[in-house]
This record gives C-alpha cells, sequence and structure tokens, in this order.
C-alpha cells in the first residue's frame, strides 16, 4: 500500500479538495482509501457521495495494517490546524503534497510544516515530497519572487498549478472533477497525480 498525505499546518489552502479529487482520480486503476484525519469528520461525512473511495474515520490511523488488506492507495486529508500527528503521519507516508496559495504571507506559512517534513526525511530518506500551488486565482501572476522563497526551502515545487475553479468546490459532493464536465480541471488533477507517480517511481 502507498500512502499519500496531504498536509499543511495552516487551514484554507484547499487540503480537503485535493484530498478527494486524488482519491477520485485514482479510483478506477487502484483500491482506495481515503482517510479524513480531521475530527470534525468532513470527508466521513459525504459517505456514499465519493463512489469507489473507501472512507477511513480519522480514528482507525492506528489500524493501518488492517485497513492496507483492503486498498492500493490511502490518501490521507490532515486537519486545518496545528497538529502533533503529522510527524507521525509523515512517519507512514511514501508521499507529502503541500498545497498552497500564491502569496507572500501564505508561503511563508508552509515553513512550519516543511521543518517537520525534513526531520521525517532525516529519519526516511525515502520519503517523497512537494509543494503545489493551489486555488490560483485567474490571471493571477506567480512571480519569480515567490518561486525563490519555496525554492530557498529546498522541497520540489509541482510544475501543475491548481486553479481556483467552481468545479472544484462542487467536487467534493460530485465524486470529484474527474466525473465531472471541466476538462481544465480534469487536466490540472491529471497532470498533478502523474508528477506524484512519477516522483513515487
Amino acid at each position: 500500500m502507498k500512502i499519500i498525505t496531504v498536509a499543511h499546518q495552516k487551514g484554507g489552502v484547499g487540503k480537503t479538495t485535493l484530498s478527494v479529487n486524488l482519491a477520485t482520480f485514482f479510483k478506477d486503476h487502484l483500491k482506495v482509501g481515503l482517510l479524513d484525519g480531521d475530527p470534525q469528520e468532513s470527508i466521513t461525512g459525504l459517505g456514499s457521495l465519493l463512489e469507489g473511495v473507501k472512507i477511513i474515520a480519522h480514528d482507525n490511523l492506528s489500524n493501518l495494517t488492517t485497513i492496507q488488506n483492503d486498498i492500493d492507495l490511502l490518501v490521507i486529508d490532515t486537519p486545518p490546524y496545528l497538529t502533533s500527528k503529522l510527524p507521525e503521519l509523515f512517519d507512514i507516508s511514501d508521499y507529502v503534497l503541500i498545497p498552497t496559495k500564491v502569496g507572500y504571507l501564505d508561503v511563508m506559512a508552509i515553513k512550519a510544516t516543511i521543518s517537520l517534513l525534513k526531520d521525517a526525511q532525516k529519519r526516511r530518506p525515502n520519503l517523497k515530497s512537494g509543494v503545489v500551488l493551489n486555488m490560483v486565482k485567474n490571471r493571477t501572476s506567480i512571480n519569480d519572487e515567490i518561486k525563490k522563497i519555496i525554492q530557498s526551502y529546498e522541497i520540489p515545487l509541482h510544475n501543475t498549478v491548481i486553479c481556483d475553479r467552481v468545479s472544484y468546490t462542487r467536487s467534493v459532493i460530485s465524486s470529484g472533477v474527474m466525473d465531472g464536465q471541466d476538462e481544465k480541471a480534469k487536466e490540472e488533477i491529471t497532470n498533478l497525480a502523474e508528477e506524484i507517480i512519477e516522483s513515487l517511481k
């Protein structure tokens, strides 16, 4: 079983939406589980709306050995606040995806999460990771300074940019954008998933 953890200690950066769309992208090729790491159970409440994805409640985190017999890929959505569980999650992950909005304060805010990630990578050198620019507004200029800040953290920046689209907002109750009509959103999620797969090879 492979584990992708979507993490950021700051809320409002689109972790849950990305988690849902990555899980639903892979569901046609693999047996996929989506672990709701939030005690508020925002994903768990979606239930059967996410067809083809096994929803796993946060309190099952300690039972991953039994879960891994049923699925090939586990996507973990982490809570939207500071959590002591991130080091534990990073220690069991194969890939950590860190979403950020495009803005100086947003990019600076990922520093604490990256610090925890780098500690985990010292323990587990094979742990892969990447930052993805998320919820990017149309006509937003992603300037060189933003990219330089991210590059200074010495963590890969995905080529794929996830734009701010209505289809993503709806996707959590419509089984992801891959089943919808927004071709640009489908292309973004496909490209991001392919970049993650390539990194895991």
